[in-house]
């Protein structure tokens, strides 16, 4: 009896010990458990840090795709002064800014022996009254050292476009050709380029181009045909009449009468102004600047227009043109006035001067 009770009392503290090692066991898991679970303030502190972290990701992210890349171009050093117009029209959906130079008459092989040979000796004295007399601005920097601020002048403004309106050299050779490529290679900015008697002839020496010659020269600069004289800006177009010291082709016409029709304003560009037929101050002007009429008219003896010219003109100065403003230079002097009831002229300054034409095109208040 007394072995019974002994084996009874043993195997319950057996049983005893086995439930204790059993509940401290349970005990250690449950507490390994309970520590590897976060707490409420840890899940939303957790949160919050994830939150964060995501919005500086997407801030980042966001900063990359806005981030513009903006070039800065370098400030000319020369201190043009500006001649500028404003033109308004109507139904523009903003405002454009476009550049205007003209008549910077380029000499860059004034000396022989210079640059591509195209100069012969015997023409020098010529080439360098023109370089001394006339490609050169009233403080003393030429045409050829001016260029290249000019081209600085304009991607440093960032206007939307720029016209360059005839005699941007004063003869055509291939030191003034290769000069003007290079500066319009360095532009950042649109351009037409409407040629003049100067960028085609080969005045004062040279290697005597005909004129077939001097224009597939200028052609490896843009191409130099009808289409790189135009541009459709959506809400007005821009036509640059080419070679407009000589009376208008056929084909040129054809062009004209063409891009008239497509029933938008249009701004004429042209390197020889027109004639006004509202008053005298046009021709006031030129004969005391030129001693002569510098414009086409029938008044004129260098520019008086054939069936063709009067064609045009007669588009120009019509009461129904669709012609806003006319653009020029070739007088070598600033005018802006009337050349009949519809239709406004603006003639720039010369850029061998100094001047840089801004041409502001703006809508037309109601």
């Amino acid at each position: 009896m007394k072995n019974i009770q002994n084996t009874n009392l043993q195997e319950r503290i057996a049983l005893l010990i086995i439930s204790i090692t059993l509940l401290i066991l349970f005990l250690g898991v449950f507490k390994n458990k309970e520590s590897n679970t976060p707490s409420l303030q840890e899940v939303e502190s957790t949160e919050e840090s994830s939150i964060v972290c995501n919005e500086t990701e997407e801030e980042t992210q966001s900063s990359q795709e806005s981030e513009v890349v903006v070039q800065d171009y370098p400030k000319p050093e020369y201190a043009f002064t500006t001649d500028e117009v404003t033109i308004a029209i109507k139904g523009l959906s903003r405002e454009y800014t476009i550049a205007w130079v003209s008549d910077l008459h380029l000499v860059s092989d004034h000396k022989a022996g210079e640059a591509l040979g195209d100069v012969h000796a015997e023409y020098l004295d010529a080439i360098d009254r023109r370089y001394e007399g006339l490609a050169v601005t009233s403080d003393g920097v030429h045409a050829e050292d001016l260029w290249p601020e000019i081209v600085k002048y304009l991607n440093y403004n960032k206007f939307d476009s720029v016209i360059f309106g005839g005699d941007m050299m004063d003869y055509c050779s291939n030191s003034n050709v290769a000069m003007i490529k290079e500066g319009l290679d360095n532009l950042r900015i649109p351009y037409i380029y409407i040629r003049a008697d100067h960028d085609y002839g080969a005045y004062y020496g040279g290697v005597f181009f005909t004129e077939t010659q001097a224009r597939q020269l200028h052609q490896t600069i843009d191409g130099d045909a009808i289409s790189y004289k135009f541009w459709d800006d959506g809400d007005f177009l821009v036509l640059g009449i080419d070679n407009s010291t000589k009376d208008m082709p056929d084909y040129y016409l054809d062009m004209v009468t063409d891009v008239y029709s497509r029933g938008k304003p249009v701004i004429m560009a042209t390197h020889v102004p027109y004639d006004t037929k509202v008053d005298d101050t046009l021709k006031e002007l030129s004969m005391q600047v030129r001693n002569t009429i510098y414009y086409w008219s029938d008044e004129s003896d260098q520019y008086k227009p054939n069936d063709v010219t009067r064609k045009y003109l007669d588009m120009v100065y019509d009461e129904n043109t669709v012609v806003s403003q006319v653009l020029a230079g070739h007088l070598h002097a600033s005018w802006d006035g009337m050349i009949s009831e519809q239709v406004s002229q603006h003639i720039f300054a010369p850029a061998f001067s100094g001047s840089i034409g801004i041409i502001h095109v703006v809508p037309e208040a109601d």
